[in-house]
This record gives structure tokens, sequence and C-alpha cells, in this order.
């Protein structure tokens, strides 16, 4: 029986050889190339990550009896995801040693790419619960729209758009979340009690003075 060592678990072997940018040769790059292709690969690993703790929370919630025990759960994996994106924002940190000057030497070799076009950030925007109404433009252009344009032009951009549309079709955390505080009884009255809407004003105007 083989031995599993770190390299074959994390499989290293091919996660080393994806930073050769355009030409897929690191020889090739520019001298900060390479630091803009990790960090920027590193934000997409930590939004992976956060899409599935945010559906894990999610369907604990989405369940139609949520047992006292599964909220700890949930905030395990909320809690994660507020400290993922913490160590991004920090990043940024590691981005900003990367100047102008040196950015100009390659940015050519990006366009008419862009951080915009980032389908995870939207797919992570769609799953928390964002209305299209309530989503930024930029330069007057709609992300969703303008992703859905650029997607036919290759396999990852099938991709993208595919992955956009499957979250669009989900239910989102805020959703999940919306219906089991509905479900939930406060003071013993559930939404379906005649009394219930005097019983939860009476309760939040209690909490509120306290």
């Amino acid at each position: 029986m083989a031995t599993n060592n770190y390299w074959d678990y994390l499989k290293l072997d091919q996660m080393l050889a994806l930073q050769g940018g355009i030409e897929g040769d690191e020889s090739a790059l520019m001298p900060d190339e390479l630091h803009f292709i990790i960090v920027h690969q590193a934000f997409e690993l930590w939004f992976k990550l956060s899409l599935r703790e945010l559906r894990l929370a999610r369907d604990h919630l989405a369940e139609p009896r949520v047992p006292e025990e599964k909220i700890p759960y949930v905030v395990h994996h909320l809690r994660r995801v507020t400290t993922i994106l913490e160590l991004a924002v920090d990043q940024f940190k590691v981005m900003e040693t990367l100047t102008p000057q040196d950015f100009l030497a390659f940015r050519d070799k990006l366009i008419p790419a862009s951080g915009f076009q980032s389908f995870q950030m939207r797919e992570l925007e769609i799953l928390l619960g964002l209305e299209d109404s309530a989503r930024l433009n930029y330069g007057g252009t709609d992300p969703l729209a303008h992703i859905q344009k650029l997607a036919v032009d290759s396999p990852a951009g099938k991709l993208a758009w595919q992955r956009i549309t499957d979250a669009r079709n989900e239910t989102s955390l805020k959703g999940a979340l919306e219906e089991w505080l509905y479900r939930t009884p406060v003071q013993g009255s559930s939404p379906d009690d005649p009394q219930d809407e005097e019983t939860v004003d009476r309760f939040l105007e209690e909490y509120f003075q306290q």
C-alpha cells in the first residue's frame, strides 16, 4: 500500500503548476506577475471555502425542525467565514507591495480580464441573499450581465455562468434564516397563533427596554 504523504494529500504537484499565467510558463512571467497570480488565487481559494461554510450553515437552518444543538454548528460555520473575510482584508497588505509601475509591466496581458469577473465573489453575494436591485454596478455595467456576456468565450466562462445560475436557484442563507426565524416560537407563540403578532410586539418592546 502506497504511503499517503503531505504532497500527495494536497496534490502540491498540480497546485504549484497553476501559476504560469497566460503563457502557462512561470519563466515567461514578469518579475512581479507571480506575486499577482498567487494573491488572487489565494482569494479564490478563500472564496471557495467560504461558499462551502455558508452552505453548511444554510442547510442546518433550512431543516424543517432545527434542534437547539444544531445552532452552535451554524455559528461555527459563520464564524469561520467571518475570520476568512478578515484575513482576506489583511491580504490586501500583500497586494499593496505591488507598485503601480510594477503592475503596468504586465497589465496588458490581463486586458480585458478583471477581478470584477470573479464569479465566486458574485456567488457569495447571491448565497448571502443580496438582491439584484442592491448589487452595485461598475461603470454602468451590471456584474452578472458582464459575466454572462463573456461566458460564451471559453469552457471556464461557461462553468462560471453555470455556477452563478445554480446559486440563483438555491435558497440563500438570508432566506433560510428568515424562514427559521419565522418558524421559531416567541414566548411560546407560533406564527399561526391568533395572538402571535401581539405576543411578538410585546416581546420586542420588553427586549429593547432592557
